[in-house]
């Protein structure tokens, strides 16, 4: 896996959810324990696995995570993962964090 494209494919669709999440919905995804996949080709040519979902967090607040690794099954190697902390007002805390 390049970890460099799977940043890129991260960071986008954070970015992406960041601007269209609405509080109400991320918490029926979080009680439902809902997941969002996809599949997406980066530009090196590998097809990568993307996995979005929502962890609580302290004060109502809501993780989003978005975890990319290449489809390729290994027994070592963690997924890139982006994530971002929503507040019940629909705001963010600080900035992305990175891993």
């Amino acid at each position: 896996m390049n970890e460099q494209v799977a940043a890129e494919i991260a960071e986008e669709y954070l970015s992406r959810w960041r601007r269209v999440a609405v509080y109400d919905e991320l918490v029926v995804m979080e009680e439902n324990g809902d997941k969002d996949w996809a599949n997406v080709t980066g530009e090196d040519g590998t097809v990568y696995k993307i996995l979005a979902y929502v962890l609580p967090e302290a004060d109502r607040a809501l993780r989003l995570v978005i975890a990319v690794n290449d489809r390729v099954p290994r027994a070592t190697g963690a997924p890139v993962t982006r994530t971002a902390v929503m507040r019940p007002d629909g705001t963010y805390t600080g900035n992305q964090e990175r891993s």
